[in-house]
């Protein structure tokens, strides 16, 4: 399904709708199909796409169409990664969903964790309005652009450490390198640059689920994420977590970050972050 023309006037019965009421829908329609995700009820029918390691299944299509349906009420189209696109996403102004229904969909099939379904709300390229599920973990991330960002546990009345309400997730503490971990894609391993900054933290960890690493530090659990290339829809919920959180993101060159446009990405905590934008320079990766 393709889609064309202003989010604006797409959503113009939406247009009076508060940034409350969307995200009210907006975890519905997540709750619900990472309930599905997690006991689709059947066997998996994996296929690959571009290469043997790139996998979908019938759950991520099957995700994508709920949180689609459910979303219809909207009026704003969805840019997602199986079936939904918004023509000229690069350039496109206006209001946008862009959904990852199953990102880490290879851990998904194989190790069965590390996956999440991940859908934001962008308005004219700026992420708006967020969230997260982590179904394994039973953790569900929301933000909303200026306001912050919250955890709370994804089944509703589940009894947990941290109780039922939200809890705001504050300002990352500002730590160098040296005091935290780096999230990187493997290949990254053979630029020098990213080897130093390896070499000065506390070690290297790859997930293989990007909107989950950069969560990871948005919520403080390492304070750099690396990939050489990436989707809107990897991307566009986990950014808004991470700008709500005071996490800085570019273009590995240092460039800024457009979550329209396919790219590299550098995440991080401000010191960590120019850390490795120095390492990189210097060794011109």
């Amino acid at each position: 399904m393709t889609t064309s023309g202003d989010g604006r006037e797409a959503g113009d019965s939406t247009s009076s709708a508060s940034w409350e009421e969307l995200l009210a829908q907006a975890t519905g329609a997540v709750r619900r199909s990472a309930a599905f995700a997690l006991n689709p009820g059947e066997e998996l029918r994996i296929e690959a796409k571009a290469h043997r390691n790139d996998l979908v299944t019938q759950v991520d299509r099957g995700v994508e169409e709920r949180i689609a349906r459910h979303l219809e009420i909207t009026g704003i189209p969805i840019h997602g990664e199986e079936a939904h696109r918004v023509e000229d996403f690069e350039t496109y102004r206006g209001r946008a969903w862009v959904l990852d229904p199953i990102d880490g969909t290879l851990n998904y099939v194989s190790t069965h964790r590390d996956w999440v379904v991940s859908l934001a709300l962008v308005d004219d390229g700026v992420p708006v309005l967020a969230v997260l599920a982590d179904p394994v973990a039973g953790r569900l991330y929301t933000a909303i652009r200026g306001r912050g960002a919250w955890v709370e546990p994804l089944t509703e009345g589940a009894a947990g450490a941290d109780g039922d309400a939200p809890r705001a997730l504050g300002t990352v503490e500002n730590l160098p390198l040296s005091e935290g971990m780096v999230i990187a894609h493997y290949q990254l391993t053979r630029h020098a640059g990213i080897g130093r900054a390896i070499e000065a933290s506390r070690g290297m960890r790859c997930y293989g689920a990007a909107a989950l690493e950069m969560t990871e530090v948005a919520a403080g659990g390492a304070v750099v994420y690396a990939q050489p290339l990436l989707q809107p829809w990897d991307v566009a919920a986990a950014a808004l977590m991470c700008t709500e959180t005071g996490v800085v993101l570019t273009r590995m060159d240092g460039a800024p970050f457009d979550v329209r446009r396919a790219g590299s990405l550098l995440v991080g905590t401000p010191a960590a972050h120019a850390e490795v934008l120095e390492h990189l320079r210097t060794t011109g990766d």
